[in-house]
């Protein structure tokens, strides 16, 4: 992860530099299809650099971060209906291949909002977007889905990187320390309370979902059909 590193700090030492929203809409992207690039992290440290006027505009940090999280969604949804899963390594072991065999699953009882919710965890929103190309998950309702998302994720990161700056006013460094680690905690907790919602509300669905996602992992992870699924809304 060192060169992350290398990027994330040449970001942040661009500061309010045109290039520094390039970089982000580059990265947002990027983000959308290729797990190793959290670009939360980036945008949350960018919106701690604008209290001090050191970073760019928090408005177009904004746009900028919704459009590349929009357009990475875009990327990973086409890779998705064209590309067979078990051509995605990340995909077809550990987490990746657990992650996307739930969306799978889920994306046709609860679409909507598991998209919504899953742009809020770095692999997951991978394994639903690819889930939702490969299932036949209708695009036009992806794409409206997906942009309310991408400018909800946006907010909340530029949202976490000033309220982080303000707390530790005079402090950029810990500010952005802050705002870095509390964007990776909530997302994981967004994760966490849909499983127990789902357990304590829906309990039928989620044993039905559990269910199903093993038959989808055994049918598209380990030499099932590689065809993506029919149109749903």
């Amino acid at each position: 992860m060192d060169y992350f590193y290398a990027i994330q700090d040449w970001v942040i030492a661009a500061g309010g530099s045109p290039w520094a929203l390039v970089a982000v809409l580059v990265l947002c992207s990027l983000d959308g299809f290729f797990p190793p690039l959290p670009s939360e992290s980036i945008v949350i440290a960018l919106a701690a650099l604008t209290v001090t006027s050191d970073g760019p505009n928090v408005v177009l940090l904004w746009a900028v971060a919704s459009i590349g999280a929009f357009l990475g969604d875009q990327v990973a949804y086409s890779i998705g209906a064209r590309i067979p899963v078990k051509r995605v390594p990340f995909l077809n072991r550990g987490t990746g291949a657990r992650a996307y065999a739930k969306a799978g699953s889920l994306l046709l009882t609860h679409g909507p909002v598991f998209i919504m919710a899953a742009r809020f965890v770095p692999i997951g929103r991978i394994a639903v977007n690819m889930g939702a190309g490969a299932t036949g998950y209708r695009r036009s309702t992806f794409s409206i889905v997906d942009s309310i998302s991408a400018m909800l994720w946006a907010a909340y990161s530029v949202a976490v990187g000033v309220g982080a700056a303000h707390v530790l006013e005079g402090h950029p460094l810990l500010s952005m320390a802050l705002g870095i680690v509390s964007g990776v905690i909530l997302g994981y907790l967004i994760s966490h309370l849909i499983t127990v919602l789902q357990k304590k509300f829906f309990p039928a669905r989620y044993v039905e979902a559990e269910r199903a996602a093993q038959e989808w992992a055994h049918d598209h992870l380990e030499g099932g059909a590689d065809s993506p699924g029919t149109s749903h809304p």
